[in-house]
């Protein structure tokens, strides 16, 4: 997979008016990081920065001015909860040949055997595992095929087949099962039962005599 090249500028100020400012002029602030030691912060063009996004980028080579090209991934995005728009951006700096740690999503695909005849439910487990793999290697999603599953079987860890990542979890932590149907039971009031027997008696409930 081709590296994606993003040019940045250094950002004099901090805080939030500073980073406003970058905001009304179609910047976005960011922070480069490299290590515990090394933060740098910095400014992207908005247009430019969106439309690498859209590619999906797994690895971005940085060129923050005369400073040597970086290779990183982003770490974080903030974006404003009512625009959606981006407002931060966090690089993480990596060696190549690192593996970074990642979270990796889930999807079950397929209709399993259980369910099918046998009338089971399919649970799914886990909607997420944390992983590390190479920065080339990163997929945010995998498909699971359920499809061979009966009922009272699982999925484990040590059942997925994705060579390109380490499983941070041990290989027993099931991702998805399939298990018998709840039955309910529903009470029916039937014409034929008894009325209910009130607590209160007889005298009481009859009317007084008339004058």
């Amino acid at each position: 997979m081709a590296d994606f090249q993003l040019t940045a500028k250094l950002r004099d100020g901090r805080g939030k008016g500073p980073a406003r400012r970058l905001r009304m002029n179609e910047q976005i602030p960011g922070v480069f990081y490299f290590g515990k030691d090394v933060n740098i912060p910095l400014s992207l063009d908005g247009h430019t920065f969106n439309a690498l996004l859209r590619s999906k980028p797994n690895l971005i080579v940085l060129q923050i001015e005369d400073k040597e090209p970086m290779e990183c991934i982003v770490r974080t995005l903030q974006r404003d909860p009512v625009t959606e728009k981006i407002v931060h951006v966090d690089f993480m700096g990596i060696q190549r040949g690192q593996k970074v740690r990642v979270e990796l999503k889930l999807k079950l695909v397929g209709t399993p055997k259980g369910v099918k005849t046998g009338g089971g439910v399919l649970q799914q487990i886990r909607n997420s595992l944390d992983v590390e793999v190479l920065p080339r290697d990163i997929q945010r999603s995998v498909e699971i095929d359920v499809s061979e599953l009966g009922i009272g079987d699982s999925i484990l860890i040590r059942d997925l087949d994705f060579p390109q990542f380490k499983f941070l979890h041990t290989d027993q932590v099931a991702v998805a099962s399939v298990i018998e149907p709840v039955l309910k039971k529903d009470v029916a009031f039937g014409d034929d039962m008894e009325p209910a027997v009130s607590t209160e008696s007889d005298e009481e409930n009859a009317e007084e005599p008339q004058s």
